[in-house]
């Protein structure tokens, strides 16, 4: 049996697009407690902007290589990274 033959099998296309989705969703609860809280003490701008870096060349490489589930799911994670990122500048240097 062939890898693609596994893949069809499995339904990994699914799979993959809700692994996707759970990437997005995962930092919800983080960017929803920022929003509410206010409080910045504990979050590391690093690593989120880390993220957002690394999810923007995810998205790319879906744009460039016409993958949906790349583009789709690791831009709305860049969005989400950026939210947290500024969001957590602002409240520590401006709000």
């Amino acid at each position: 049996m062939t890898r693609e033959q596994v893949a069809k099998m499995i339904h990994w296309e699914w799979i993959i697009w809700g692994l996707g989705l759970v990437n997005v969703v995962a930092m919800f609860p983080q960017l929803s407690q920022l929003l509410t809280t206010h409080v910045t003490e504990g979050l590391s701008v690093w690593m989120f902007g880390l993220y957002l870096v690394i999810q923007s060349g995810f998205c790319l490489e879906g744009y460039f290589k016409r993958n949906k589930m790349f583009f789709t799911c690791m831009g709305l994670s860049a969005l989400v990274s950026t939210s947290i990122v500024f969001l957590t500048l602002y409240y520590r240097y401006v709000a």
